[in-house]
């Protein structure tokens, strides 16, 4: 080979070496592989997880971003993942990473996770440990199956970082806790393996780390700020660092070198450990990291052979590396064990568990391992689950949900998770007879306790009565009982009946309180129950004897709930406590925590899977029953769901023809006609006191009337759908239903009426209401067109055409007849009448009266079916039945139901006819009212007016509209009607004043509790005045009154709190403005005259009844009066009225002489003068009517009526004014005056509004100003009126409002432009503070001077006393120091004052604060709902508000946001004391949060 040859070939060779070099080099710097000398670090911050070679620094990638709080990180090398903690998320996450690409996210770990702080990962057979200070507990996770376990729960306090060594079987954590430490174990947590290798000298230990080639820890103390490194055994420990670390935290260990993160600094930093030289800073982080490692190869070597766990060993779950031949062992998931006579296989989940309701959670604890861990179980939209219960068979759980009103089920994995009972009550406790498959559940609402199928079906009320407040119920299937707590305060008491209801008997009545939870010893027959007032739990036999406590009260039982059994212990949830503890159930001894500190544990209960569940004879084939079974002590019966019936062979359940119905109390029941032993109660929970039936068959409804609640209602015939039909009514004892009219008929004993409205409660009229003396019953013959009522008062039945007509005497001398029946096809009356108890019978005309039975005690209820009358006595509870034509053949139907209201047939075949209104309502839009003669006619609503062609009704025009606090209605003098009737509107409450705009008819009402106005639409058909109303006006502060203008279309309203009377815009709501103002005015009843635009007033600070144009202008006093209750003003004869010192004065509008006194005789709260007359109410009275052409006429009581709030006359409106729709000059409101002569309206400059921190200037160009410059001593209004309306100070007006004797007392200074204050310091000419504000670290000047260096310096003259030669000449020298730093300062400020002169436009005042004065139009105008015309507070500034954003621009400056880079992060949440250098207290102070907090 030639010489150039070699060289060529040399040059090519040294060529490649280059290339090759070049490209490890490129290599190097992108990070795609780590050298021994250059690692790739892994590290967490709060919001990310970064990745840096560090030959390459300034390059630093986040491959994991979005973190809520990143924690701790550690990855699995040979599969590319990097696992990492959110404490905030609650999550453990994995995702793939290969150096130049990221995976997606996977959760590992998102439940039972408060704050894992600590994780290390498994290389060896990929499992993931890790801690959590908040469950302390010690837990390991297999990253493929997921099969999760609880190693340490015991002993651990506030474990934080975790290292794991596979190859030794060993895993090593630190633990900040009340005793701090470092300890080592096994990593199958085996307790024999457990031992704390670090107590002495340890204080905070953060993290930690592995040496695996020379088996070392490295650890950091972050309090004593150091590193040690020691053996496995904790032996050999030696310093690293002692000096140089500020907040040392996590590290990690690699080739002979530490890396670590400073939480102070934000630094990670690195040391080699071998030369113990300098420590050296890597990165500067521009966020707080957190943890880190080193993403390497050589940090996880796998064995080169066969290793424990490599090929799982067999187990079947879980294979855990251990310190001890043969190196492994096989564990089960978290509450499951190993099958007996094993050691590799697990059962498939717990076989002994606790089923815990909490609320949104339902948790399960295993019993079959000693953690207890809780697990919640995912189940959704839980909202108050109370208590839980478990079927065995199907292995379904079973809740309670108070709030969502239902009782659902899941399996327990919370698959098919669903509702099975939709309670119209609040179901609270729960019981599974798993034998019958039936579900029981107690309702402290509805009081009552029901049962239904296991899938939610054949729903029945079992008891109803003699129950307050049921609460806890358990079940003796075998036996055949059921146990119930009742806690009512007054009449506590547990209870055993059988499982159908029947045979009730009191077990425990005394020293009770509230037995809340109760369990049962099916075993032994023992009855266990805690209460949760006398803190006791205590036992007795099942028949209540043998009573004894197990657990006493000084046993530190807070509030017991729950209750359980499960083989030898008792179990109970303590809400006060949050604690589930267990105890001997025979000792009541051997007392141990289950779970400490868990939230909102209510109902717990214990089961054990294949354990033994008896029998009965429900089991086979449910008894042979169609619907429900039901085992006795001494046999078992059938029953049926509501609705259904048994037949004769008492097992099957048929639908009968007719039953009746009952009403007694607050129950509505169903009973048989046909089959004994047949009822059942409607679980309506709305009832209070029934007091009359109807029945609907075509709608399949039953209607109520309700004595209390002063309403009348319905439902379906099954109980549901329960709606509020009709309110306001006296005392209804009397229902009927016009089946073909579609109208129900009642009547009132209270306001002595019957009154008719459609079967929705729409269309409500009045017909008759004269002449009737306490009618109480009521029966309809629709096809003959009469009804008939009785009458207690004159004891007699009489009979009108169904439109209130033609009424009649019927039956003389009837008694008192409580209920009375129509036998239309016989055309005959019966009765049931009191004094004498009698019943009777009697053709329609009343003639040949026959006596049926005489020997009943109180006949209350009557009812007729086929040829049987059925009657309910009031006194002996007897439903009884006879044969109706003279009585004979009597039976017992019913017993037990004393003080029965009601009693009705439902009946099938039933109200099939038509009559003359049943096609099309007769054509009327309203009521259609049968009349005799197969005749009909159409009717209206009470008050409204049935137009010419006799179908169709307009509403009236003119009537008085009064309010109640919950209630509206009208009053209409006309004859041929009733006066007063009230309007079906809904919901209404908190009425303050109301005002009605008849073009729209729209209902508007002051609402005190919602502090705003609202309107809704009225007429004859219901209307609600929640869902159906919208708000006018909102932000009201204390209303009290407001007038409406019709023609203009603008509402006008005062407040207590602003002085003013506003406006609005009724058609769009969009001007909103203050129509009047003025210094003294505190304008409060408003009322206005609609053609001549005139507004009127009773003001409380000019103390007189004022008038003005309807734009405020004009303004004029018309009487001097004080203390004004009431005003109003007669449209036709403009009289203004008002109420004043028990006396009613009037005054004509137009003529100021004619003031008088018209009415006298006590205290006036609300007026209105309609139709010729003054309507007045006061006080708790009813109100009156007092007429006007009569000097000498008395104010007569309106009946009927209970106290009214507001009354306002509605009159037809002028459509023929020019003002007539709102739109003349311009539609604001207040700009269409007399005549209709335009006004300025809400655009006077006097009336503008400004926002609601400025005073509005009261002066014709009047401007705002900011409200803290009214009364602070100094006329910013050009007419000085924010300084006119000030209350005087007898000493000094500080700058803040308030007053002081002195400056001193003032924390903001004072205001001195008008005379020096002795002592003061000058801030300009206008501001002066004491001397104690100066140098207090706060700026009170505007320009800071209070705290300049001259102004710390001041001192008074007085106050320099020489005390010789050498301290005079200290005093020189120091005097010429603070001169010169006087002058400074005051060329300081001065400088900033010119500056601040050249970027805002001139003052307007002489002074150095200048006072933007904000224009209320234009760019600085406010207007909108906002403004101070709503009636918005105007507090007075604080003494010393805190800097905000808010506050830049005026008297402090302006703040400044902190920000969190400029010191470190506390360690904790509640502690920052972690670098403080004063010295330790004697108190532990709380250990560093591994996750510092973020500003």
């Amino acid at each position: 080979m030639t010489k150039r040859r070699r060289i060529v070939q040399a040059d090519k060779i040294i060529q490649n070496v280059i290339n090759v070099f070049c490209l490890l080099m490129f290599l190097q710097l992108k990070g795609y592989y780590s050298s021994i000398s250059n690692p790739v670090l892994l590290y967490t911050t709060a919001s990310d997880i970064r990745v840096t070679n560090t030959s390459k620094l300034s390059k630093i990638n986040a491959i994991i971003k979005g973190l809520e709080q990143g924690s701790a990180v550690d990855f699995l090398y040979r599969k590319s993942l990097v696992c990492w903690s959110d404490q905030t998320a609650e999550l453990i996450q994995c995702m793939e990473y290969n150096n130049t690409h990221s995976g997606e996210k996977v959760r590992l770990v998102s439940k039972g996770l408060i704050t894992p702080t600590g994780i290390a990962i498994d290389w060896y057979t990929e499992k993931i440990y890790w801690t959590d200070g908040e469950t302390n507990r010690i837990e390991v996770i297999s990253i493929d199956q997921k099969y999760r376990k609880v190693l340490f729960w015991t002993d651990v306090d506030l474990a934080r970082a975790i290292a794991v060594v596979p190859k030794e079987g060993f895993m090593f954590w630190t633990d900040c806790g009340e005793i701090p430490k470092i300890e080592r174990a096994g990593m199958n947590g085996d307790p024999a393996t457990r031992k704390v290798i670090v107590k002495d000298d340890i204080f905070w230990p953060n993290g930690i780390t592995i040496d695996y080639n020379n088996n070392l820890i490295y650890w950091v103390d972050s309090k004593l700020q150091f590193f040690d490194v020691m053996d496995f055994n904790g032996n050999n420990r030696k310093k690293v660092v002692r000096e140089g670390l500020k907040y040392p935290y996590a590290l990690t260990f690699f080739n002979d070198r530490l890396f670590w993160i400073d939480w102070k600094t934000l630094v990670i930093n690195t040391l080699d450990v071998t030369t113990n030289g300098a420590i050296k800073e890597l990165i500067k982080s521009d966020s707080v990291p957190v943890d880190i490692k080193v993403f390497d190869n050589s940090r996880q070597l796998m064995p080169s052979g066969d290793y424990p766990c490599k090929t799982n060993e067999d187990c079947s779950h879980l294979c855990l590396l251990a310190p001890n031949p043969p190196g492994y062992v096989c564990a089960c998931p978290t509450g499951v064990k190993l099958k007996e006579g094993s050691n590799t296989t697990c059962y498939d989940g717990p076989q002994s568990f606790l089923l815990v309701a909490q609320r949104s959670v339902i948790s399960r604890i295993s019993l079959d391992t000693p953690d207890f861990t809780p697990f919640t179980l995912p189940l959704k939209d839980l909202k108050r689950a109370l208590t839980i219960d478990f079927d065995p068979k199907t292995e379904y759980i079973y809740w309670a949900d108070s709030l969502s009103k239902t009782i659902s089920r899941a399996r327990l994995d919370g698959s098919d998770q669903s509702a099975v009972v939709r309670s119209g009550g609040v179901p609270e406790s729960i019981a599974i007879d798993a034998l019958a498959r039936n579900l029981y559940w107690t309702d402290p609402v509805a009081d009552t306790i029901s049962v239904a199928r296991l899938d939610g079906s054949a729903t029945k009320v079992l008891i109803h009565d003699e129950l307050y407040n049921p609460r806890a119920i358990a079940l003796h299937p075998t036996a055949g009982w059921m146990f119930w707590s009742d806690w009512n305060e007054k009449k506590p008491k547990i209870e055993r009946a059988n499982l159908d209801g029947t045979n009730r008997i009191l077990l425990i009545s005394e020293k009770l309180t509230w037995p809340n939870g109760i369990a049962l010893d099916t075993v032994n027959n023992k009855l266990y129950w805690g209460d949760g007032r006398t803190h006791k739990i205590e036992v007795c036999d099942m028949d209540g004897s043998n009573r004894r406590e197990l657990l006493c009260s000084y046993s530190d039982i807070l509030h017991i709930f729950g209750l359980t059994l499960l083989g030898e212990h008792l179990y109970w949830t303590d809400m006060q406590r949050r604690t589930l503890d267990m105890i001997n159930k025979d000792t009541g001894l051997e007392r141990q925590p289950v779970v400490e500190q868990m939230a909102n544990m209510m109902g717990v209960k214990a089961f054990r899977l294949g354990e033994p569940l008896g029998h009965n004879p429900c089991v086979d084939n449910n008894g042979g029953c169609s619907y429900l079974c039901f085992n006795r002590p001494n046999d078992y019966v059938c029953s049926c769901p509501l609705g259904l019936e048994l037949a004769s062979d008492r097992k099957t359940c048929i639908e009968p023809e007719a039953f009746l119905i009952y009403s007694r109390k607050n129950v509505i029941g169903l009973i048989s006609i046909e089959n004994e032993n047949n009822d059942a109660v409607l679980p309506i929970r709305e009832l209070k006191e029934v007091s009359a039936l109807a029945v609907h068959v075509s709608g399949s409804k039953i209607y109520w009337s309700d004595s209390k609640t002063k309403t009348i209602n319905r439902c379906s015939v099954n109980g549901s759908d329960v709606e509020k039909i009709l309110e306001w009514m006296g005392l209804v004892e009397g229902l009927a239903i016009d089946w073909s009219g579609q109208n129900i008929y009642w009547t009132d004993s209270a306001t002595q009426r019957i009154e008719v409205a459609r079967l929705d409660g729409s269309s409500r009229r009045t017909l008759i209401w004269q002449g009737l003396k306490k009618p109480k019953s009521i029966v309809l013959d629709p096809r003959k067109g009469y009804m008939y009522w009785s009458e207690l008062g004159s004891r007699s039945i009489k009979r009108a055409a169904m439109d209130g007509s033609a009424a009649a005497l019927q039956v003389e001398a009837a008694g008192r007849a409580h209920a009375l029946a129509l036998d239309r096809a016989a055309r005959a009356l019966y009765w049931a009448a009191l004094d004498p108890p009698a019943l009777e019978r009697a053709p329609l005309d009343g003639s040949a009266r026959r006596l049926l039975a005489a020997d009943v005690p109180m006949p209350y209820a009557l009812a007729l079916y086929a040829d049987r009358v059925f009657w309910g006595d009031w006194n002996t509870g007897l439903i009884e039945s006879a044969t109706k034509l003279n009585g004979t053949d009597r039976k017992t139907i019913h017993t037990q139901l004393d003080y029965i209201s009601d009693l009705k047939v439902y009946h099938r075949a039933r109200d099939s006819l038509p009559n003359q209104c049943g096609v099309d309502n007769g054509g009327c839009t309203h009521l259609c009212l049968p009349l005799p003669n197969n005749d009909y006619r159409c009717a209206c609503p009470t008050h409204y007016r049935l137009n010419r062609d006799n179908l169709t009704c307009s509403e009236p025009e003119e009537f008085l509209l009064f309010a109640q606090k919950n209630a509206v209605g009208r009053i209409v003098v006309a004859n041929g009607e009733c006066n007063d009737a009230f309007i079906p509107l809904t919901s209404l409450k908190s009425v303050r004043a109301i005002e009605y705009d008849p073009v729209d008819r729209y209902l508007y009402w002051m609402d005190e509790e919602s502090h705003s106005i609202r309107r809704v639409p009225i007429s004859y058909s219901t209307t609600s005045a929640i869902t159906d109303s919208t708000t006018v006006v909102t932000g009201l502060s204390r209303p009290f009154h407001m007038a409406l203008d019709v023609l203009g279309r603008a509402l006008y309203w005062t407040c207590l709190d602003t002085d003013s009377i506003n406006a609005t815009s009724i058609d769009n709501n969009s001007s909103v403005g203050v129509i009047l103002r003025g210094d003294k005015m505190m304008p409060r009843h408003l009322a206005f005259h609609q053609t001549k635009r005139v507004l009127i007033w009773s003001d409380a600070g000019l103390g007189a009844i004022m008038r003005a144009s309807v734009d405020g202008t004009a303004r004029s006093e018309l009487a001097r009066v004080a203390n004004v209750t009431a005003l109003a003003v007669e449209q036709s004869s403009a009289t203004v009225y008002w109420a004043v010192a028990r006396q009613i004065h009037a005054i004509d509008l137009d003529s100021l002489g004619s003031k008088r006194v018209v009415w006298q005789g006590g205290w006036v709260g609300a007026l209105a003068a309609y139709g010729g007359s003054l309507y007045l109410c006061g006080s708790e009275r009813a109100p009156m009517r007092l007429p006007l052409h009569r000097r000498d006429a008395p104010a007569a009581p309106l009946p009927h009526l209970a106290r009214l709030v507001a009354a306002v006359p509605v009159h037809r409106v002028a459509r023929e004014h020019p003002c007539y729709g709102g739109r003349a000059c311009g539609g604001a409101p207040g700009s269409c005056g007399a005549g209709g002569a335009c006004g300025c309206g809400l655009h006077c400059a006097a009336r503008r509004a400004c926002a609601p921190d400025h005073f509005l200037c009261d002066a014709p160009d009047a401007h705002c100003i900011p409200m803290e410059w009214k009364c602070d001593g100094q006329r910013d209004c050009p007419d000085g009126s924010d300084e006119a309306r000030c209350d005087a100070c007898a000493g000094l007006r500080c700058a803040d409002g308030s007053c002081a004797a002195a400056l001193g007392a003032c924390a903001t200074g004072a205001y001195c432009a008008h005379k020096p204050l002795p002592d003061a310091f000058r801030c300009d000419e206008r501001l002066c503070l004491a001397p104690r504000l100066l140098c207090d670290g706060r700026a009170h000047c505007e320009d800071g001077a209070d705290e300049a260096p001259a102004a710390c310096g001041y001192v008074h003259k007085d106050q320099v006393v020489s005390r010789g030669g050498g301290q005079s000449h200290a005093l020189v020298a120091c005097g010429v120091v603070a001169g010169a730093g006087a002058a400074l300062a005051g060329a300081w400020a001065a400088l900033r004052r010119v500056r601040r002169a050249r970027r805002q436009p001139p003052p307007p005042r002489a002074f150095a604060l200048v006072k933007p004065v904000l224009s209320a139009t234009g760019s600085g105008s406010y207007s909108g709902s906002a403004s101070d015309s709503l009636c918005g507070r105007y507090p007075r500034p604080t003494a010393n508000p805190p800097p905000s954003p808010a506050t830049a621009g005026g008297r402090r400056r302006a703040y400044r946001h902190y920000r969190a880079c400029n010191r470190p992060p506390p360690p904790t949440p509640a502690s920052t004391d972690a670098n403080e250098s004063e010295p330790e207290p004697a108190a532990r102070a709380p250990p560093p949060s591994p996750a510092p907090l973020l500003y």
